[in-house]
């Protein structure tokens, strides 16, 4: 098969600043924030900290009733990417499909719920219908007609950037044509609560790479590209936006909340993304950093860029003090902006820098200036140190991606945990002969695998993902070892009652042992 080289040709967000990739332009160009105090929901503690909400009427703005506010931010982003597109889906759909990622979902609708039960003692359960992350996949892909591949990532702050890599892929496999790619993460009690119970929150706004720095700023909003090949955005004769060049990840495997100190990960993401695109780093003209103000994230990441481009860091800004940090969406967000970038050949600024840190040693660009502009990178790192980096690319220049190498997949393992004695005869018919082997099964019982701090501190879920995956394989250092993990409902046991708690108490007595386990349990 030719290569299938992957092009964006059409852009949809929405966010704090306003809707509409013009819109948005303006403010990030600007330097202007969207940072407002809360007024989504009461917050007895923290109401007065300013935060990336969206102040709109989402409904006037034509969103759908019957769905959570994750689902109606992701469903405005795509109807505005496939309206800026100029694709119709009529005769097409099944070569088409969406990839959205999100941590969120519809927490904050079940969390309306779950305030009326304890506070009125009534049960409107309506809203739990769309709780799980995939409602919002689910929603686009029935409106608009995608038949393709539908899935739903939650990697934290790098799911989008994850999403829009598989994406690509997907598309350089075949396995489609177009591909609806980002994420949508609405505002919640449990994230605002959760950060703030982690005193990961600057309540004046985030200050990114700043010496004064004090932690990030939340946000909310949806960004989707459309992501299709080369062959048929030129059979359609759509104008090609920018291209998807390279695109690379990596995990941590550090800390539940701290990135590695010295940005292993990070570094490893940037290297990877390179390579695929073929390029050297001197190649690279602006950075989208990560930049969420808080200290540890600063650091880490502006280490992991001296690494990177050998102490030549080109041009880099954070655009967090425009959005807030809007978590899984994150990454699909500055992916446009990194296009838009491109399209102006212009460098957005830094909003909330006035003085380099010593440490960091780095000071990002503080206004907008033009800047000849060929390849930009995007840098998304997730809580817990799951992370994502992609490389845009101006639509003319020659692609030099690396496609997914084709490969025999074997299965070298299984674990399985149960209510009872789970046995491999139990499962089904033995594996044929292959290179791998079958690690016998374990049930609850074998929590004596786990250290007293990992039975103390996980949740059931982690503790029972963790022994599975001991029996599956053994532990070698000469192996590149991936972790992909499906869950329905996530560590719900745990949300549940960190989110109870923030209700009965009026967020006087947070719980934040409970919150890194729902917001990154799959690390």
């Amino acid at each position: 098969m030719a290569a299938r080289f992957p092009v964006i040709t059409g852009l949809g967000i929405v966010a704090a600043p306003g809707r509409g990739v013009e819109e948005i332009w303006r403010a990030v160009s600007t330097g202007t924030s969207g940072l407002k105090p809360l007024t989504l929901f009461q917050s007895p503690r923290y109401g007065q900290v300013v935060t990336g909400e969206i102040q709109h009427d989402l409904l006037a703005l034509g969103a759908p009733t019957r769905s959570s506010r994750s689902d109606k931010l992701g469903w405005l982003a795509a109807r505005d990417a496939i309206a800026n597109a100029k694709i119709n889906f009529q005769n097409g759909g099944e070569r088409a499909g969406v990839l959205l990622g999100t941590s969120v979902g519809g927490s904050y609708d079940s969390e309306l719920f779950l305030t009326t039960l304890i506070k009125r003692g009534k049960m409107r359960s309506r809203p739990t219908r769309f709780h799980e992350c995939s409602s919002t996949v689910d929603l686009i892909a029935e409106e608009f007609g995608l038949f393709g591949p539908g899935m739903a990532l939650a990697t934290a702050c790098s799911s989008s950037a994850l999403a829009i890599a598989m994406a690509a892929e997907m598309i350089m496999s075949g396995e489609a044509d177009v591909m609806l790619a980002g994420g949508a993460d609405s505002l919640s009690r449990m994230t605002w609560g959760g950060f703030h119970s982690l005193l990961l929150v600057d309540a004046a706004g985030c200050r990114p790479f700043d010496v004064t720095r004090a932690g990030m700023s939340h946000g909310e909003g949806a960004a989707i590209l459309v992501l299709e090949s080369d062959e048929s955005a030129q059979r359609r004769g759509a104008k090609i936006l920018a291209r998807l060049s390279g695109w690379g990840t990596s995990c941590d495997a550090y800390h539940a909340t701290a990135p590695h100190p010295q940005g292993a990960g990070a570094t490893a993401a940037m290297q990877s993304a390179l390579r695929r695109a073929g390029l050297e780093p001197g190649a690279i003209d602006y950075v989208n950093a990560h930049g969420t103000g808080t200290r540890d994230n600063d650091l880490a990441e502006a280490i992991a860029l001296k690494t990177v481009f050998h102490n030549r860091v080109p041009p880099f800004s954070s655009t967090k003090r425009i959005f807030g940090h809007s978590l899984a969406a994150s990454g699909a967000m500055e992916a446009v902006v990194c296009i838009e970038a491109l399209r102006h050949q212009e460098l957005p600024p830094n909003p909330g820098f006035t003085k380099c840190d010593p440490a960091i040693g780095l000071e990002p660009v503080t206004e907008k200036r033009h800047a000849p502009l060929t390849h930009v990178m995007s840098n998304s790192f997730g809580f817990g140190g799951n992370n994502g980096v992609l490389i845009f690319s101006k639509p003319e220049t020659i692609p030099h991606t690396r496609g997914p190498k084709r490969i025999q997949v074997a299965v070298g393992g299984i674990g399985v945990i149960g209510p009872g004695a789970v046995t491999i005869k139990e499962i089904g018919p033995p594996l044929p002969p292959g290179k791998g082997t079958v690690f016998s099964c374990g049930v609850l019982a074998d929590a004596a695998m786990l250290t007293p701090n990992q039975r103390r501190r996980l949740s059931r879920l982690q503790q029972m993902a963790l022994i599975t995956a001991r029996y599956s394989h053994a532990p070698d250092p000469s192996q590149r070892v991936a972790v992909a993990i499906g869950t329905g409902l996530g560590c719900l046991e745990d949300a549940g009652a960190f989110i109870e708690n923030l209700i009965t108490k009026d967020e006087r007595e947070p719980m934040p042992s409970r919150f890194p386990q729902w917001i990154e349990w799959v690390r």
